[in-house]
Order: structure tokens, then C-alpha cells, then sequence
């Protein structure tokens, strides 16, 4: 081979080593660029999250911070509860933030709140100063009233995911409703908003305009033969509930007043009196009808009451007595009612809207049913 054709095949060799290097060299480049910005997107990714969190974790601990119940609005509220229960007749204590409240009926709270129910139903309740907890009833304030050796009216005011709501145990156990009253639903909210309460006082009649100090109600002389008021036994006195096929029947009783509530929400009222003068023969009907109210009232004992209507002559009257029965292995305070010449008994009213839910048809020994 001659030299000319040598230098031919090396020149040839030559171009070929330098076609793969320059391949070689662009493929390189190429991947070096991708990854250089894929390694990018995935910086600004990480970059979002962790700005994400950050801001998320402020939130948290700004909720964790904040307080839905404050000292204020916790005066507030115990301002408006003695007005309120002067109205009520009704004196309630207040959990005082470390000693338990012992009910007349056997709680503890706000111990006992581990264990209640609402509805019947299992819930998580507790006291939470500042209403901020994770329990479906965060309890920030409780009142207390017992209404005698046995019975009690608890109120509990909650905040549920940050809504006031107020809870009322008036029975023997543990099982808490949503309270129906609407003064104490309507100004716990007004508190809670930082707005103004309103307690109504309930309606004075004319014909018991007359009332002085409880000093000398039993004995003062209220004129037109009425020498001062019959005094209720203090054991008798409260809200008092009764079902039967017709609905659910309410009785409220003061220290001289009783009031009836049909199911269908009818009202009749009565103010007891000592009578002093003998019922005359005659009397127009706009007579009796201005003192439909009025009623000629007795103790019976000292466990019981009985009335007629002021210009009543024949007839049997109505009659009241406290009483006790063993519920659910509890000993559970009852009102006994009937009306007609005799002591028997027409309705049975119990402390709560549960019992009489609970033992409308139940029968015990120890009364006797008019029916």
C-alpha cells in the first residue's frame, strides 16, 4: 500500500472518532440540563409546603390562645341569675371554680360530668373556664338550686363548638336537655355577644296587688275576707310535670301561688288565701268572674294543701300533698293532686319531664287512685 493511500485511511479513521465524541459529548449536556430542572421544581415544592405549615401552625395557636369566656361576661351571667331567680323565687348557688356543687339529689358537679348524658345520649362534658375545649359541651359556669331535702334544678351553661347553649338536670340522675326556659336561653347568648340582659318580671293581677313582705303574709289583712295568705310547704315548691294520653301537664308552685298548664298550653292560676268571712248567698257573675283567681285555701297537715274556688259552696275541692317514691333505686320526691270530695288521687306530677315520660303508666301501692 503506498503512502498516499495510508494517509487516505487514517483521515477517514479520524473523522469517525470525532463524529462519536461530539455525539457523546451532546448527550451529556442534554441530561445535565433536565436534571439542573427537574432539581428546581422539586426546591420550590418543598419550598410551598414548608411556607404551608408554617402558616397553618400561626393558626392553631392563635385558636389555642384565644378564650370564648372571660371573666365579664362570667360577672354578667351572675348578675343576671339573682335577678333572674328572685323572679323564679328560687336562690341558686354558683360553682365557685374549685369545690364541688352537691345536689340535693345526689350529684356532684362538676365531678359528675364524666359521667352524663344529654338526651340520653353519651357525650363529652366538662368545665372549661374558657369554653375553648375539645368536649361536645364545654361548661363554663353552674347554678344550683335545690329545691328540697331530695330535689334539685341544675343549670349548666356550655358552649358546643363555640355556640351557647344551656343544659338543665332537674332529675334524679345524671342525664342532662337543653333548658326550654327562654329567658335563660335568650340572655345567656345576649352575655355571651356582650350584649344587655332583660329579666321580666312575671305579671302582677289586681286582685294580688296587695302583697307586702313575706314577713307577714301568713297573718296580714289583705281586706274582703282574706286574712293574709296560706303558706305552701316549702317541699312542694318547684316545677312539677305529669303525662298522660291527653300530653304533658305542668305545675308550678310558689310559696302562696299555683299554677296549671295543659298540654294543649292553657293556664289557670291561683293565689291562696286564709279566708276570714262566711261566703254570701248572692253574688253576680262579674263578681266571680273578677275573683276566679282567689281561692279559699287550708294546710293539711304539714305536707299538703288544699283549695276551693272563693265563692265556692258545694261541691268537692282540690288538694295537693308531697310524696316520695323509690325510682330507679332512688328516692324521688312527688306531688300528688286530685280534686272532689275525696283524698284520692288524679294525677301524679314528678321533678322532671324525663320521670313523667318515664313512669306515666306506671301504678304504685302505696297511693290511692282515684281511677
Amino acid at each position: 500500500m503506498d503512502t498516499i493511500e495510508k494517509e487516505r485511511l487514517l483521515m477517514k479513521k479520524l473523522t469517525i472518532i470525532s463524529s462519536v465524541i461530539i455525539s457523546s459529548l451532546l448527550i451529556l449536556t442534554g441530561c445535565g440540563s433536565n436534571s439542573s430542572k427537574k432539581s428546581n421544581v422539586t426546591s420550590k415544592v418543598k419550598v410551598v409546603k414548608q411556607s404551608s405549615s408554617k402558616k397553618s401552625q400561626k393558626g392553631v395557636a392563635k385558636k389555642k390562645s384565644g378564650s370564648l369566656w372571660n371573666n365579664d361576661k362570667d360577672s354578667h351571667l351572675e348578675d343576671f341569675m339573682k335577678q333572674w331567680g328572685e323572679v323564679m323565687n328560687q336562690t341558686y348557688t354558683k360553682y365557685d371554680g374549685t369545690n364541688n356543687i352537691q345536689t340535693a339529689s345526689g350529684m356532684n358537679y362538676p365531678q359528675d360530668f364524666n359521667s352524663a348524658t344529654v338526651n340520653g345520649q353519651n357525650v363529652s362534658m366538662a368545665w372549661d373556664k374558657k369554653g375553648t375545649g375539645k368536649n361536645d359541651y364545654n361548661v363554663v359556669a353552674i347554678y344550683n338550686y335545690n329545691k328540697s331535702s331530695s330535689s334539685s334544678i341544675t343549670y349548666a351553661f356550655t358552649l358546643a363548638d363555640g355556640e351557647p347553649i344551656v343544659l338543665v338536670n332537674e332529675g334524679s340522675g345524671n342525664n342532662w336537655s337543653e333548658t326550654k326556659n327562654k329567658s335563660l336561653k335568650e340572655n345567656f347568648v345576649n352575655i355571651f355577644d356582650g350584649k344587655a340582659t332583660h329579666v321580666e318580671k312575671p305579671k302582677v293581677s289586681s286582685s294580688s296587688s296587695t302583697k307586702s313582705s313575706s314577713s307577714t303574709k301568713a297573718t296580714e289583712d289583705l281586706g274582703e275576707g282574706r286574712g293574709g295568705y296560706v303558706i305552701t310547704p316549702e317541699a312542694m315548691r318547684g316545677t312539677w310535670y305529669s303525662k298522660d294520653e291527653n300530653g304533658m301537664r305542668k305545675l308550678v308552685i310558689s310559696d302562696h301561688e299555683i299554677t296549671f298548664i295543659s298540654p294543649d298550653g292553657e293556664t289557670n292560676h291561683a293565689i291562696l288565701y286564709k279566708r276570714t268571712n262566711d261566703i254570701p248567698s248572692d253574688v253576680s257573675e262579674s263578681e266571680r268572674q273578677s275573683k276566679e283567681e282567689w281561692k279559699s285555701a287550708g294546710n293539711i297537715g304539714t305536707n299538703g294543701i288544699s283549695m276551693r274556688g272563693w265563692y265556692q259552696q258545694q261541691g268537692g275541692g282540690e288538694h295537693f300533698s308531697t310524696h316520695e317514691e323509690e325510682i330507679n333505686g332512688q328516692k324521688v320526691p312527688l306531688v300528688l293532686y286530685g280534686f272532689g270530695a275525696n283524698d284520692a288521687t288524679d294525677l301524679v306530677y314528678y321533678p322532671s319531664e324525663d320521670l313523667a315520660k318515664q313512669q306515666s303508666d306506671v301504678k304504685y301501692g302505696d297511693i290511692d287512685y282515684k281511677f
